[in-house]
């Protein structure tokens, strides 16, 4: 039986592995920002805070052409974008 603390510490693991294979930084601007989020390029169909944090994991691993790794204020301006479309 996996307990909820194995899953957070995969989630953890699995969570650093993807931003360090995006160098830890904002994949559209150059500055190294404090937060980094990931920001779906495509619906995804997950839903909720969060939208499931070990789905989200599984998910960015299965499909990163789905996602880019953004500071705070390039995912609120490529929100706003989507937003228009």
């Amino acid at each position: 039986m996996t307990t909820t603390h194995q899953k957070n510490d995969w989630h953890r693991q699995e969570m650093e592995r993807l931003r360090h294979e995006r160098g830890y930084r904002c994949q559209f601007c150059p500055s190294v920002y404090v937060k980094l989020e990931w920001a779906h390029l495509r619906p995804t169909g997950l839903r909720g805070e969060g939208r499931g944090s070990n789905h989200r994991a599984l998910d960015i691993k299965r499909h990163p052409e789905r996602y880019v790794l953004l500071c705070v204020p390039c995912h609120r301006g490529l929100d706003a974008i989507l937003a228009g479309f």
